[in-house]
């Protein structure tokens, strides 16, 4: 027995009666089919196999494992058709190989937890009230800089967007506004690919082949961050240069994108630079004495979580939903305290970015500016009973679209993970689509130009071969009809007279309108303007803006409906290229396109609605972004604090949550997909249902290296250098024990197991021989427990002695370090040792293992039997193994296969 428990593990024999991979029955040309099968499917045809099949299996699985008295616990209570357990760590052929059904065991946590050994109960010996007080002001004065901080960043991106784009768009009209005719295009449409393609060309390198982390909106990486993952070069200050610099080469290169999801990026790493405490300067360092509390990783944790809430506050002018954005999308650990913190710096950032860019503007004290997208004030917006139905239906419809949205993105991604892994390719990648998005945006605004008449222009008094002086005028961005008289004449319009157009413009209705952008004619005739120019010939918060306020007549419903699938894809498309990018502004336009659509047909066919298009304008861009991202309350939040009225709340929550449901029904957000394409051991906030029959010996990690209280310095160093290490080892007694191994013999012998480590699954630790059921049996008749638990105490496997701590790697680091010349050949461990480390029963349930886990932020969990000995021991990687979801109704359970 013991000689098994030492060989490494045999290969698969698929023919094998004792086959683990639990699954159904199936006949060899079957398998040969699933072989043959594309990697990229997705798992629908397994988790639609028929109610019997399901049954045979589930009531199979038991009997061959055999749960002593939790059987009637574990019997379902629903129709077989209503549920699915599905575990894929070894299953056959291709489904193995299927990106969502993997993790990656490169991923480590942080280490929340303190270690109580002698040197830190001496370093707390120092704590006294004062130090705790100056300690909490140094938090809030960081939390303070935060926002400062982040504030800036804001600033300069949105400026430079502005000006870059400013100067593409006036080098491309240049070009294009005097061309009638197809034959004119070649020119203006070249300039504009190539502007596009060189602004893509250097953001994509930068972020390609320097700051790889920097590719995307962030969020995804950044919530994996505040869970308790470490991803070395996330929060660098290259990976921030990379992630601004990009974003603003991005927007301006004409990709469908938006900055606000890097923003909340940039905030995170501002954040956690900011809470190093340090300053540097060419060799010399310095770091304040009074924040070294705050180098942990739980201090860390924190300040991102501010910087965070910081970035959407900056975006948005929304401090309340940032604050919720973080708690809802970001944060795993919550605290009041942290919660009052969040808030004071994303009220910092909304302060100074609102000052510093109305002084810039030229109006300081008007405080209009309160972050990088504003939807404007609506104006007096209100709805009736009727339409309520109206706003579940769009709900309905946004989660459909959000749906379609992140399978294709799937899809997209699975392409580039196979074919597009060189990082030349993924530049070029980026490159063609800058190209194909001018080629596009040129043909829409050509070929279905939707043209409009000039509003406040007479066409029969005014042509530009006339010299006369007949005044006319062109609404701004609120797109209301205004008399010709002078003196009816208000603020909100801008007027021209042929005086002022001889002399500026030569009798040119057309060019820029500060406020509203370029008046594009294209083919229209004179006096009319191209209005799918609106939207196109300017960033996405232009063309969002002008969709929400334009008038109810502005667009037609055909060019509108053709300008929503071509974006749709578009967006699609460019979400995942290797450059800084966000989904919020894309999606939002999108929504908003077909909001428009159901207002203009609602209004059209229900004239007591009303005329004030902008509601369904902004529940369906609400209700798209919901779709795709699943986001909630806090994105009810950012709409409302963005409009600056409260009364549409309802709404918007109502169709948001009826959009949640419905793509949750299909596939998750778009955020969780592409952690789960990494393979990142997420932990969600609850553990997979219907597991309490999974125990802790069956989830855990055996063999594992052990330590002694007095090591030698060589095998200290082997360990330490060992790939198979957990980052902290269990210290256990120094009593001899006879089931125990010690020295280089432990060391061997999780290198020659090292394929059990990552792989331990559900059933395949129950492969007992008839003899060893039989003695399983009489032990299952004196104590519960779980198979695994029993096979242990009959096989007697390897077990390391009564656990006295725990030792980091850390430790082990300066220990080797600081070692002595004659104490070389042995040390003394004890003085690092934590001696109150968390261990666990190897009987103890997967839920209760995961709630101490997880809640209490750790990065090791001991595992002991009852006589206290080490059996195993547990990290992210094994309790993130064991996934539960629904699929358009149905539960699944899956147990992933862990890959190097």
């Amino acid at each position: 027995m013991e000689k098994d428990s030492t060989e490494p593990r045999k290969p698969r024999d698929d023919n094998d009666d004792n086959n683990d991979t639990f699954q159904s029955n199936r006949t060899g040309k079957e398998d040969n089919e699933e072989r043959e099968s594309d990697d990229d499917d997705e798992d629908d045809d397994d988790r639609s196999d028929g109610g019997r099949n399901e049954r045979k299996n589930y009531e199979k699985f038991h009997q061959r494992v055999r749960f002593p008295s939790l059987d009637s616990a574990c019997t379902p209570t629903r129709k077989p058709s209503e549920y699915k357990l599905v575990f894929t760590s070894e299953k056959k052929g291709a489904s193995s190989e299927k990106p969502r059904k993997r993790l990656n065991a490169k991923f480590n946590s942080f280490t929340y937890s303190e270690s109580e050994n002698v040197e830190f109960l001496k370093r707390h010996q120092y704590v006294n009230p004062q130090s705790i007080r100056r300690l909490a002001v140094v938090r809030w004065l960081m939390n303070f800089l935060v926002g400062f901080y982040v504030a800036l960043i804001a600033i300069a991106v949105t400026i430079c967007t502005k000006y870059l784009t400013a100067a593409k768009l006036a080098a491309v009209y240049a070009l294009i506004k005097d061309c009638r005719h197809p034959e004119c295009l070649v020119l203006p449409t070249f300039v504009w690919m190539a502007i596009n393609m060189t602004l893509i060309l250097i953001g994509s390198y930068f972020v390609t082949f320097h700051a790889p982390l920097a590719a995307g909106s962030g969020i995804p990486n950044v919530k994996c961050y505040l869970n308790g993952i470490r991803m070395p070069g996330l929060m660098s200050l290259r990976t921030l240069a990379a992630k601004a610099g990009g974003v603003i080469l991005s927007v301006a290169g004409g990709l469908a994108c938006g900055k606000e999801g890097p923003m909340i990026h940039s905030g995170a790493i501002c954040a956690s630079g900011l809470a190093r405490a340090e300053l540097r300067c060419g060799k010399r360092t310095w770091r304040p004495q009074v924040c070294d509390p705050l180098r942990t990783d739980e201090e860390r944790r924190d300040f991102v979580a501010a910087g965070a809430a910081s970035g959407v506050s900056a975006a948005f002018g929304s401090p309340v939903g940032g604050v919720l954005f973080s708690l809802e999308e970001g944060t795993s650990f919550v605290k009041q305290m942290l919660t009052w913190r969040m808030l004071f710096s994303s009220m910092t950032a909304c302060l100074v970015l609102n000052f510093l860019l109305s002084a810039i503007y030229g109006h300081p004290e008007d405080m209009s500016h309160p972050g990088l997208v504003s939807f404007g004030h609506i104006g007096e917006v209100s709805f009736r009973t009727f339409e309520i139905p109206l706003f579940i239906l769009m709900g309905t419809f946004g989660g459909l679209t959000g749906a379609v949205f992140v399978h294709l993105n799937y899809r997209v991604t699975l392409f580039r993970r196979k074919y597009v892994t060189n990082p030349w390719l993924k530049v070029a990648e980026a490159v063609f689509v800058a190209s194909c998005s001018a080629v596009m945006f040129v043909t829409l605004i050509y070929v279905i130009p939707d043209c409009q008449p000039i509003r406040g222009f007479n066409v029969t008094s005014h042509s530009p071969s006339l010299g006369n002086d007949t005044t006319y005028v062109i609404s701004d961005e609120s797109g209301t009809q205004e008399p010709e008289d002078d003196d009816d004449v208000t603020s909100s319009t801008t007027q021209f007279s042929n005086q002022s157009l001889d002399e500026e413009e030569g009798h040119d209705l057309y060019g820029f309108r500060e406020g509203h952008g370029y008046v594009f004619q294209g083919f229209c005739p004179y006096g009319e303007h191209n209005r799918m120019a609106d939207i196109l010939f300017k960033t996405g918060e232009g063309g969002l803006h002008a969709l929400l306020h334009e008038p109810l007549d502005e667009w037609r419903i055909v060019p509108l409906f053709v300008l929503f699938v071509v974006y749709h894809l578009l967006a699609t498309w460019t979400y995942g290229l290797s450059v800084s990018s966000g989904v919020f502004i894309p999606s939002l336009l999108i929504g908003a396109i077909w909001g428009r659509i159901v207002g203009i047909a609602v209004m059209t066919y229900i004239p007591s609605a009303g005329t004030n298009v902008a509601k369904y304008v902004l529940v369906g861009a609400a209700a798209n972004l919901g779709g795709a991202t699943r986001m909630t309350l806090s994105l009810t939040v950012i709409v409302i604090e963005c409009t600056g009225d409260i009364t549409f709340g309802v709404p918007i929550m109502l169709a948001l949550i009826v959009a949640k449901w419905t793509g949750d029904y299909f596939n998750p957000g778009i955020y969780d997909l592409h952690i789960e394409i990494q393979g990142i051991p997420l932990l969600p906030w609850e553990p997979p249902a219907m597991s309490y029959a999974i125990k802790a010996s069956e989830v855990m990690t055996s063999p594992v290296t052990c330590l002694r209280s007095r090591e030698s310095i060589e095998m200290l160093q082997s360990i330490l250098h060992s790939p198979y290490s957990h980052n902290g080892y269990p210290v256990v007694s120094n009593e001899p024990s006879i089931t125990s191994a010690s020295g280089f013999e432990r060391f061997a012998l999780n290198n020659n197991n090292n394929n059990n480590n990552s792989n331990g699954g559900l059933d395949k630790k129950c492969r007992l021989s008839a003899e060893e059921k039989e003695e399983e049996e009489v032990s299952d008749t004196k104590e519960l427990g779980s198979p695994r638990a029993a096979e242990m105490r009959v096989k007697g496997d390897k077990t390391y002695g009564r656990l006295f701590g725990f030792l980091h790697t850390k430790d082990i680091e300066y220990i080797i370090a600081n070692a002595s010349a004659e104490n070389k050949d042995e040390v003394d461990l004890e003085p690092f040792i934590d001696r109150t480390p968390y261990s666990i029963h190897l009987d103890t349930s997967l839920p209760r293992v995961f709630k101490i886990f997880r809640g209490l932020g750790l990065r090791h969990l001991i595992v002991v039997n009852d006589r206290y000995q080490v059996v195993g021991i547990i990290t992210r990687v094994n309790l993130a193994r064991y996934r539960g979801e629904m699929h358009k109704g149905n539960f699944v359970l899956e147990e992933l296969k862990v890959v190097n």
